[in-house]
């Protein structure tokens, strides 16, 4: 076991190390820039200027298309040149590797102070949220298994269907529209641009209003998924051997379902536990935005439309980071839960 997390460690810095070249090459394709956008106001520097018109090579070599003499076609073989130390990525991952993160071109505040501020608001969503999508998905599919005639468990079943099938952003629309309108039914607030604190997790003790209908907008979508696979898996081991010598040994159905049949039916829940860490960034982004919960997602969204490309490199690769600890974390899980695994060579 210690080998394979090893392997995948060491896998995972090479992939995040490729991640951060592909993150600084694709911000140099995007059109515009923040420096662009502020060209029109008197205090743009003319060095600035100057400075973003000579930009430093990317990486430690180029590939430079050769041209033809006499006219503007290129030829087919390119030429390879070394830029040396020299280099964007080179400096970036030297900025890295001290901690260093750049500064906000916006306001000119350290990415990482804005980084510190914004992820314990997206936790005090996404801790919840995980919670009762398992608690709930578990108790769900368990009762659909026992009960499967029941006409309420298959309402529920099929309203979840459809709460998954529709979009993030509609789901928070109609909710805010049913919920937080004084023409329906005003019971909950519609954001949070009222209230300040600088311990977020003391919002559900003091105002947990304001997050009733952003942790709705999180929890129904993921319901419908994870209740259909849970279900499944234990639909697919009440087919299996096992499942008939454990009611013949004695056990209940209950006690068959939880210690014979859920951990079979735990493997593909197992495989969605992956999906969890990267969620703390892309899964709220829309949801922070539209109920002005000044998470991650939400300080993704607007660094990327005021092109404050620091801070959007620094949560793209920390996106990604969280997204290979999720696979690690998830294949680590089903080695030990699937013993099985663990003869492959």
């Amino acid at each position: 076991m210690m080998r394979f997390i090893i392997t995948r460690l060491l896998g995972g810095f090479f992939l995040l190390l490729f991640i951060l070249l592909l993150c600084l090459w694709m911000v140099r394709l995007i059109p515009g820039s923040y420096d662009e956008l502020m060209k029109s106001e008197e205090n743009f520097s003319q060095q600035n200027e100057n400075e973003n018109a000579n930009p430093i090579p990317l990486f430690y070599f180029s590939i430079i298309p050769e041209k033809k003499t006499g006219d503007d076609l290129f030829s087919v073989m390119p030429i390879w040149q070394w830029n040396g130390l020299n280099n964007e990525y080179h400096q970036k991952l030297k900025s890295y590797a001290t901690l260093r993160f750049g500064k906000s071109l916006i306001d000119g505040v350290e990415v990482k102070d804005k980084f510190i501020h914004a992820f314990p608001w997206s936790l005090i969503l996404q801790i919840p949220a995980i919670i009762l999508v398992i608690v709930f998905s578990l108790w769900i599919a368990l009762k659909r298994i026992q009960y499967p005639d029941s006409s309420a468990l298959r309402f529920i079943d099929n309203g979840l269907i459809w709460l998954h099938s529709i979009p993030g952003f509609w789901l928070a629309t109609m909710l805010l529209i049913f919920f937080a309108n004084p023409d329906m039914l005003q019971w909950l607030p519609s954001g949070l641009p009222a209230v300040s604190s600088e311990n977020p997790f003391t919002l559900w003790f003091y105002y947990p209003q304001y997050l009733v209908l952003p942790l709705l907008c999180l929890v129904l979508p993921a319901l419908a998924y994870l209740v259909r696979i849970i279900k499944n898996g234990l639909e697919n081991s009440l087919q299996q051997l096992f499942w008939t010598r454990a009611l013949s040994s004695g056990m209940s159905v209950q006690q068959a379902l939880w210690k014979e049949a859920m951990p079979l039916a735990m493997i593909p829940m197992i495989a969605w536990f992956a999906g969890i860490f990267p969620a703390l960034i892309s899964g709220s982004l829309i949801i922070e935005q539209i109920f002005s919960i000044p998470g991650l997602g939400r300080l993704m969204y607007l660094s990327i439309s005021m092109r404050d490309w620091p801070v959007v490199q620094f949560l793209f690769l920390f996106g990604s980071a969280l997204t290979i600890i999720g696979f690690i974390v998830s294949d680590a899980l089903l080695h030990y839960v699937d013993p099985r695994l663990n003869q492959v060579k």
